[in-house]
């Protein structure tokens, strides 16, 4: 009987086995989209150079002792008005003074040197070179005494002219180094206004003095401000590798502040060879960056190419890249895509 049952048991594991066998295998197959794709319009039009920069007064200078020390005082706040002549800030005197006196001190000391041995040289007591000498410390110790005295006088900061204190970069009792900027001074009565933008070296060199441009102030959202371009810079920030220009701002009637930041758009008269692309094709747009897709005729695997945004007209997106040396363009059913999407070329 026991035999009997083991046999039953086998054989019902066999049975199963075979229809596991006999069943058919389950398939999982990748997702292939319809797309249609095309060789698209390329063109010659003029691209826009698009930069930013920060907007500032073109006769705004900064202001600094010529020698160092203890900031004493600053006698103005940001956004006051000021008088020309006016003392605007001044250096701790005392070591300035202490170096003053000395040289004054050493000037007397040599004119009455000099004065002595011109008496004794007439007098045959003293030779010509000892008059040489001391007529020679004479000189010295006047210079010495002259550069005391403009150190001394450019130890307070005054203003040079009717103006406006934009802003103070230090504070009393300081320690300032000579040439650093204390104080940001804008002369009144002259309303020249420019932004000061970098460009990368592939813009720099499309650029001419005297290009027109079209300014757009966060202040002013929408408002286009004309400008030009005013100067050029034949060499490259070491610190950034842009090159600078500036742009000399026509603002109207607009209220221009130091410090608002400009978008710009410098037109130039270099042709670039465009590709127009439909709104559809373009994908993960952000600013002037976005995506397209392309595929090779022999292929079924789309590709991602990002692209630059040059300008919008009304019925295409104008692209900087080449994209038609890439493959055809996929134009309609791009937004169902990722990078290596299986595709399909179908007829819309």
């Amino acid at each position: 009987m026991k035999t009997i049952t083991m046999i039953s048991v086998a054989c019902i594991v066999m049975g199963l086995f075979n229809q596991c066998t006999q069943r058919p295998a389950i398939m999982f197959h990748e997702e292939v989209v319809c797309v249609k794709a095309e060789k698209l319009i390329e063109t010659e039009a003029v691209v826009p150079i698009h930069c930013s920069g920060i907007l500032s007064s073109r006769c705004m200078i900064k202001m600094s002792f010529k020698t160092g020390g203890i900031i004493s005082a600053i006698y103005v706040e940001p956004g006051q008005k000021v008088r020309k002549g006016q003392l605007l800030a001044s250096l701790e005197m005392t070591e300035i003074a202490s170096q003053a006196d000395q040289a004054r001190l050493a000037l007397e000391k040599a004119e009455r040197d000099l004065s002595r041995v011109k008496n004794l040289y007439r007098d045959t007591v003293a030779t010509l070179e000892q008059l040489q000498d001391v007529t020679l410390a004479h000189e010295i110790a006047e210079r010495n005494h002259n550069i005391a005295a403009f150190n001394q006088q450019y130890s307070k900061i005054t203003a040079p002219s009717d103006g406006l204190i934009i802003a103070t970069l230090a504070e009393t009792h300081e320690l300032t180094g000579p040439g650093t900027p204390v104080l940001v001074f804008s002369e009144l009565g002259r309303d020249e206004w420019i932004v000061e933008a970098g460009l990368a070296d592939k813009d720099i060199v499309k650029v001419r003095k005297g290009d027109k441009a079209v300014v757009v102030f966060d202040a002013y959202p929408g408002k286009k401000i004309s400008a030009y371009v005013s100067q050029l810079s034949e060499t490259a920030d070491p610190h950034t590798g842009t090159f600078e220009v500036e742009l000399t701002v026509e603002p109207g009637n607009e209220r221009m502040i130091n410090g608002l930041v400009a978008v710009v758009d410098i037109e130039t008269e270099h042709n670039q060879v465009v590709t127009l692309i439909p709104p559809e094709a373009i994908t993960g747009a952000g600013g002037s960056k976005g995506y397209v897709y392309v595929v090779e005729k022999a292929d079924t695997t789309a590709k991602r190419i990002p692209v630059t945004i040059a300008y919008l007209d009304n019925q295409y997106v104008a692209v900087e890249e080449p994209i038609n040396k890439m493959g055809l363009v996929i134009t309609e059913g791009a937004a169902h895509l990722e990078n290596g999407s299986k595709v399909i070329l179908g007829n819309y």
